[in-house]
């Protein structure tokens, strides 16, 4: 029981749980999605799907055999296992960096990776599990898209590309705020030194004079 406690206390303060409930939510997401298409394509929405927030958010049903903002090899299969090879070795790489660097790594830094593999992952089980007669798009096979943010632009995404996203800002910001710190941190110790510095000039300076006024008398 000691073991258990210790091992779930472990599990909970090194946060992999992010990593595997963004998972878990987008595979079922997607799986809700494909299921129920036909109420999706039923919504009345601006792009055929059902209006979350009318002209901005909605959801709708897209599968997309390429990557991010359309990009592409231009050959279906290529595609699948380009793709799918790419986001699992940027997978493998990420977890011996973890393994390699856990004890030196911010936490911040250890969440932004549990969200990037998340995020290839979620996305390669759509292209490794996922045929074409069960995702029933017009014989398409590929990604499941639904988040439809038409009223910024004409791309959708899912929960996976959400957490590659946001983890991407997490990283850059954290990268930030440490870097301001760290100069912070640098500023008050050149502050200190200086201020160490003139003290000890001071206490110099003031033993030097009643130095000479002993010698004087």
């Amino acid at each position: 029981m000691e073991k258990f406690k210790k091992a779930l206390n472990w599990f909970l303060h090194s946060y992999i749980w992010i990593g595997i409930l963004i998972l878990v939510l987008d595979i079922v997401s997607k799986n809700l999605v494909v299921k129920y298409q036909a109420n999706i394509f039923a919504g009345g929405g601006r792009n055929g799907g059902i209006d979350i927030i009318p002209g901005f958010l909605g959801i709708n049903y897209v599968i997309n055999p390429n990557v991010a903002f359309g990009a592409s090899f231009g050959n279906a299969t290529t595609n699948k296992i380009v793709f799918t090879l790419l986001a699992l070795t940027i997978s493998a790489l990420i977890i011996v960096l973890l393994i390699k660097k856990w004890g030196k790594l911010k936490t911040i830094y250890k969440v932004v990776c549990y969200m990037i593999i998340a995020g290839a992952i979620g996305n390669a089980i759509d292209r490794l599990f996922y045929s074409a007669e069960y995702l029933n798009y017009h014989g398409v096979s590929g990604v499941v898209d639904f988040i439809d943010f038409y009223g910024i632009w004409k791309f959708n995404f899912n929960v996976a590309d959400s957490s590659v996203v946001v983890a991407a800002f997490m990283f850059v910001i954290a990268m930030i705020v440490f870097d301001v710190k760290e100069s912070k941190n640098k500023e008050n110790k050149n502050e200190k030194i200086v201020k160490k510095s003139n003290d000890e000039k001071l206490v110099s300076k003031t033993e030097q004079e009643q130095e000479n006024l002993r010698n004087k008398n």
